[in-house]
């Protein structure tokens, strides 16, 4: 976890945004538009999302399968009105019944609000490699690359 002096000169929209994901456990999809922009662009290796509803939506469906968990920001980095947030998620699922975790990056870009929201993360280890038959098959052939 950050310490709060990595933040200190960040603004309100990041400070909001890292505490927001850092504990998913009980938090409302409608805190969400006092982060984010209403022309909010929200892209990872999956979704492209172009309006504050559109990603509301989006997390209101991730959450219904979400039992807990969060981010651990491991570092920070703000340059001009962009900021570079290094992260582990760890969270344990309703289906499958399992903890799941993921390395990555998230790029924000701000206003007032956050305006671009980038995540970069191997959607292998997070998404394909957690499903039933398909996990195994690719951990088979991630062996048999890397041997």
């Amino acid at each position: 976890m950050l310490p709060s002096t990595y933040l200190e000169d960040a603004p309100d929209c990041v400070k909001k945004f890292v505490s927001y994901f850092e504990n998913l456990n009980d938090n409302e999809v409608t805190s969400l538009s006092g982060i984010y922009d209403d022309r909010i662009i929200f892209q990872d290796p999956i979704h492209r999302l172009d309006s504050i509803s559109a990603v509301t939506s989006y997390f209101q469906k991730l959450n219904k399968n979400l039992k807990s968990g969060g981010f651990n920001f491991t570092s920070v980095r703000i340059v001009e009105r962009t900021c570079y947030l290094e992260w582990v998620m760890k969270v344990e699922l309703h289906r499958p019944k399992k903890e799941v975790s993921a390395k990555g990056i998230s790029v924000l870009t701000y206003e007032d609000k956050i305006t671009y929201h980038r995540d970069y993360f191997d959607a292998g280890e997070l998404f394909y490699e957690n499903v039933p038959v398909l996990g195994g098959i690719i951990r088979m052939i991630k062996q048999r690359l890397f041997k």
